[in-house]
């Protein structure tokens, strides 16, 4: 993704990586994917922003932690 193309960052709060399960359980990244796509369909349907390119979850705690301390 180039850099100068728009994105927007949502913050959940009151969930975590944490509460996704541990790394190397093949259910993670089910689970994840499968959140990232009710975001993305929500915010294609519901609020008709039809060039939503993809939404990406972040589940690793180490990246977690870098984002949230860049917000």
């Amino acid at each position: 993704m180039p850099e100068d193309e728009p994105r927007f960052f949502i913050e959940l709060r009151g969930v975590g990586p944490a509460d996704f399960p541990v790394e190397g359980d093949a259910t993670q990244t089910d689970e994840a994917a499968a959140l990232a796509a009710d975001i993305h369909d929500l915010v294609r349907e519901e609020y008709g922003k039809t060039g939503l390119i993809g939404v990406v979850p972040v589940v690793n705690p180490e990246a977690h932690e870098r984002l949230a301390d860049q917000c």
